[in-house]
């Protein structure tokens, strides 16, 4: 039996599927020039399948009046309402207790109770707590940005320094759970895009500030961290030093205990005005160089000069600004370039030793200036670390080996220090008055060389004491140091100390290293000679003392070949650079085949050795031809 009308209609009413609305007729002029036809529509677009059928017959009608593209015409009709509508925004920010600003969060709900939002699959919580972003800091160096987060835990909001990368990688946002942010894999993911929209949506409203992530000079005119509104978003690691520069005391009991300290020796004078000396480096064009205080004697005040070198800047505390030797290469070159400008102060040489008293630290990378080229985890390469300072150090012994070449040679300035010859005689009374005042004359010399002129003086008082110093039987790399201590402590006699007892070029000369002493060849050279000497009874065929290393003939000796080799690498030289410098010198003699070695029968064996000359008084070179000739007193010249 068929449905009854009444029934159907009761049921198409209950499910919601009445009887379909038509649309009027209308006229082409209607379409053409009335919004008549359209506005009928445009009020049904609150039930999209309604309003999708009604346009559907309308469309038919108005084909049927003569009209094509009726859609494109109420489409344009609904663009036109839609622009006359007021334009209402209901911004939903974060709600939290104590905040210290409201920011936009978008569709996230932020309150005492954490950071959540609802989807289509429940509800997502980013964080368990309140957190917010409070800072935006823009490094000067580099462009890159970092933010400063705050968590509110324990009932105290908390804050954190953090590059955008990390917040934007959910792997890299779980390493901030040791900080005690309720963070893990699963919620990073969460977290991490709460904290994308918060800073697109905030990037205006959020505070920006300059920041730099190290010490030195920005730019030509200013100098952190003396700079204003400058903030520091470096490494974790190096925030203790960086606070450790903060000015304590006076710079009046500084200027005291400084005074004198200066007039207990030379070496004080010296490593003081090294310190001052560090920020001239890049303004004046210069290279980074050591000064390196040693001597076996105890208390004889190194420690003590050393700590009286960083009290210009910072704390002298052991383990703040002055480091020690306990470190890696790496390590060392991250500081390095962390403090850019100012002085490197390192302690105790001997924590570098191997267990068999080797001196592991390398001198020569570090005044380079520049670090290694890194790759890194993306499959790029990691900026590469650049510095500008002198490094002030100590130890028992000098810092450079037997085989260390002549760039390692030629940057260090180095002075022995004997108990006749102490740096300071009161040890403790100056690292007490040291410890109550420092940090205000480093800021001070600054402060004073950025003034008009100042620059230009300093560069032409280097200009002219190095020209002096060069003069002399040093090389120019020893008279670059030497010119920019002895311009520094002119400058600081000037301008901090006004004592009027400054270092002269003379004074310092005393300790720069002689062109011959800094050649690589002349001490491989000096070292085989003591080496021939030392192992003599094993170059005689007369003694039976094991291992032959080769034979004494006269004033030559005949080293075998790979014996030579080993005795140059075991003292760091190398080989073939000081077979090259001895034959150039004509401190060995060349086969006729011109082979730096000779054959040599030694125990009925033709063996190919070195030959080395070994006692050079006793020889001179010919004039016309460079060979070796007997005794000069038998040499008659033809």
């Amino acid at each position: 039996m068929a449905e009854s009308e009444e029934t159907r209609s009761i049921s198409e009413q209950e499910e919601g599927n009445g009887p379909a609305q038509d649309v009027p007729s209308y006229t082409l002029e209607q379409y053409l020039n009335s919004d008549e036809p359209y506005l009928e529509l445009y009020r049904c677009r609150a039930d999209p399948f309604l309003h999708r059928q009604l346009v559907e017959k309308a469309a038919i009608k108005a084909k049927e009046a003569g009209l094509k593209g009726f859609k494109e015409l109420y489409k344009s009709f609904c663009e036109k309402q839609d622009q006359k509508k007021p334009v209402v925004v209901v911004q939903n920010i974060t709600n939290y207790n104590g905040q210290m600003a409201a920011l936009d969060c978008g569709n996230w709900t932020c309150d005492q109770y954490g950071v959540r939002r609802l989807t289509p699959y429940g509800e997502e919580v980013a964080c368990q707590i309140p957190i917010t972003m409070k800072h935006r800091y823009k490094n000067i160096d580099d462009g890159t940005e970092k933010v400063k987060l705050a968590f509110y835990m324990s009932n105290q909001w908390n804050e954190i320094i953090i590059p955008c990368s990390q917040y934007a990688t959910p792997r890299e946002l779980v390493r901030l759970s040791d900080t005690g942010l309720p963070v893990n894999l699963r919620s990073a993911h969460v977290l991490s895009d709460f904290l994308l929209d918060l800073y697109a949506l905030n990037y205006h409203r959020i505070p920006v500030s300059r920041s730099v992530g190290r010490m030195g000079w920005v730019g030509n005119r200013q100098f952190s961290p003396f700079v204003d509104g400058l903030f520091f978003d470096g490494r974790a690691e190096y925030a203790p030093v960086f606070d450790a520069t903060a000015p304590r005391g006076s710079l009046e009991d500084w200027l005291t205990a400084a005074r004198a300290f200066r007039k207990e020796s030379t070496a004080a004078r010296i490593v003081l005005a090294a310190s001052f000396a560090s920020v001239l480096i890049k303004p004046l064009g210069a290279l980074p160089f050591f000064v390196h205080l040693w001597g076996v004697d105890s208390s004889t005040g190194k420690t003590v000069a050393l700590m009286a070198a960083a009290s210009v800047w910072a704390s002298p505390e052991m383990g703040k600004y002055v480091k020690t030797f306990d470190g890696t290469d790496v390590g060392y070159e991250r500081t390095a370039a962390f403090l850019n400008s100012l002085p490197m102060c390192i302690d105790e040489l001997q924590l570098s030793r191997t267990q068999r008293g080797k001196v592991v630290f390398n001198v020569y990378r570090l005044t380079q200036g520049a670090g290694r080229t890194r790759g890194n985890k993306g499959g790029g390469v990691d900026v590469t670390p650049t510095w500008a300072n002198a490094i002030l150090t100590t130890g028992e012994t000098p810092i450079n080996g037997t085989g260390a070449g002549a760039g390692a040679v030629n940057r260090v300035i180095e002075i022995e220090c004997t108990s006749a010859h102490k740096v300071v005689a009161d040890g403790r009374g100056t690292v007490k008055a040291f410890r109550k005042s420092y940090g205000h004359a480093g800021r001070a010399f600054v402060q004073t060389l950025l003034e008009p002129g100042n620059l230009q003086r300093a560069r032409d008082i280097y200009e002219s004491c190095f020209a002096m110093l060069n003069s002399s039987a040093t090389t120019d790399k020893q008279a670059m140091a030497a010119a920019l201590i002895v311009t520094a402590d002119i400058l600081a006699t000037l301008w901090i100390f006004k004592d009027g007892s400054g270092l002269t070029c003379e004074e310092l000369a005393k300790f720069l290293a002689s062109k011959e002493s800094v050649s690589l060849g002349v001490r491989g050279y000096e070292y085989l000679c003591d080496w021939v000497a030392q192992n003599a009874n094993r170059m005689r065929l007369d003694v039976d003392q094991g291992d032959i290393y080769g034979i004494l003939d006269g004033d030559w000796a005949y080293i075998i070949n790979s014996v030579f080799k080993r005795a140059a690498e075991d003292a760091g030289y190398n080989p073939q650079a000081l077979i090259s410098y001895l034959r150039g010198s004509h401190l060995i003699k060349v086969s006729a085949d011109g082979k730096s070695t000779v054959l040599k029968s030694i125990r009925g064996r033709k063996i190919r050795c070195v030959c080395l000359r070994v006692s050079p008084e006793n020889y001179v070179e010919d004039p016309f031809n460079g060979e070796i000739v007997e005794n000069m007193d038998s040499y008659d010249g033809t």
